[in-house]
């Protein structure tokens, strides 16, 4: 996608996208994508505190139970690092790849929290 460059009225460079035709300073999409960061960030370190709790549980429960959230953690935690992966990948990313990105996030934290409620409802059947 080819960007054009132009002057806004206040002199701010604005960035114009030819699919799209709008016009989206760069102030603004920083201002976005600051915000994205942060609110992942911390339904991230929410979801942390929540596997934690999922770990004691853990501990608790009896052989067979422990074995599969043994498991079932590790394969969350694995999941949560490949996350943070693309967390740090989105921070680097510019206007061009940040929709893409953004999407990817979106979708990995969404399997995150699905894949966490699976184990959570585990150990409330038990």
């Amino acid at each position: 996608m080819k960007n054009v460059r132009g002057q806004g009225e206040e002199g701010e460079t604005k960035v114009k996208e030819k699919s799209g035709g709008t016009a989206i300073t760069k102030e603004k999409f920083s201002e976005e994508k600051k915000e994205f960061e942060k609110k992942t960030k911390e339904k991230l370190d929410e979801l942390d505190k929540k596997i934690d709790e999922l770990e004691g549980k853990a501990k608790e429960a009896g052989s067979k139970a422990k074995a599969e959230a043994k498991e079932d953690l590790h394969k969350l935690k694995e999941k949560r690092a490949s996350l943070k992966k693309d967390m740090e990948k989105l921070e680097a990313s510019s206007k061009r790849t940040w929709e893409k990105a953004k999407q990817k996030i979106e979708n990995a934290m969404y399997e995150l929290e699905e894949s966490y409620k699976k184990v959570r409802d585990k150990f409330k059947s038990e």
